[in-house]
């Protein structure tokens, strides 16, 4: 067996490959059986005539060019390989925009020691979870353990301390607060317009670390006009990692941005981590056991 490596590899981590396969570079990538990688071009691909499998280092997978991945090559993503700490990001933007803490920084600050603002309590009131995977479900637990009334949004029931739906309305309606964990898939792109944040809270907050393609940019553009309470807090933009291209939206003032640093992006700790959870489900492939997070192909084609 041989393994393309495209991504910068420790050499211990290097090593557990080379164990079960010869490891090669671009120049014989097209011997390769295998790849390890971030992303891979179309021009690679077709040199590969002996690719079998695609391990990729990232969760999601919606980079990857699909069109031209032949159907019988096997990819794998990296769920769950940083969900503990986008979790735990995710609810530090919530609660960072709900309980005000940012406004009243800056007020003490600059002197102003006044209390100007409510700051309302979480418990009790109804905070919609979309997506239930890896991230979605430990942010779900941590807010039911809150006393939030989660509701959680999926394609497919999942049991946990929420009230499951599938209905994106249902989960919306009149919530205090949202997080967004959804992947972006052909069916989740553009998923959340305009009508369906015009279904929360005058003064909701809404949290996005899955994927900024999910929620219609022009419908937060809009929603936070007209509901100067409304809070959008987000570490993953449309730009993808071009943050300028965002710029109209970011530089608005109910808006709490950060730069896609939740995950592997923020911490050299999560990365490895991330390194070695990809790395250890390649090996479960050489070895000729069943790989986990396999990608399935018509939910991006």
């Amino acid at each position: 067996m041989k393994v393309y490596v495209s991504v910068d590899l420790p050499d211990d981590l290097a090593g557990r490959i080379k164990k079960y396969a010869e490891v090669v570079g671009k120049d014989r990538a097209e011997e390769a059986d295998a790849v390890l990688c971030f992303n891979i071009d179309r021009e690679l691909l077709l040199r590969m005539r002996r690719l079998k499998f695609i391990q990729v280092t990232t969760a999601g997978l919606d980079h990857l060019p699909w069109e031209d991945i032949p159907p019988n090559v096997t990819v794998a993503g990296n769920a769950g390989s940083n969900a503990a700490p986008v979790a735990e990001f995710a609810v530090a933007l919530l609660l960072t925009a709900y309980k005000k803490i940012l406004h009243y920084n800056a007020k003490m600050k600059g002197g102003d020691y006044s209390r100007d603002v409510e700051v309302p309590p979480l418990e009790g009131r109804k905070v919609a979870v979309l997506g239930l995977g890896e991230i979605g479900a430990r942010v779900a637990r941590a807010l039911a353990a809150l006393g939030a009334s989660v509701y959680g949004f999926s394609r497919t029931p999942k049991e946990g301390p929420w009230r499951f739906t599938n209905k994106l309305e249902e989960a919306l309606a009149g919530a205090s607060a949202a997080v967004s964990a959804l992947p972006l898939t052909k069916y989740t792109r553009g998923m959340i317009k305009y009508e369906h944040l015009t279904l929360m809270a005058e003064d909701a907050v809404f949290v996005n670390v899955g994927r900024a393609e999910v929620v219609d940019k022009e419908a937060v553009a809009r929603i936070l006009r007209e509901r100067p309470r409304f809070v959008y807090a987000s570490d993953v933009w449309w730009g993808r990692n071009d943050f300028g291209k965002d710029a109209d939206i970011i530089g608005m003032p109910n808006v709490i941005a950060t730069p896609w640093i939740a995950g592997g992006y923020g911490s050299a700790e999560i990365r490895r981590k991330m390194l070695e959870e990809a790395v250890e489900n390649l090996i479960r492939w050489l070895r000729g056991d069943a790989p986990k997070n396999i990608a399935r192909r018509e939910d991006f084609v």
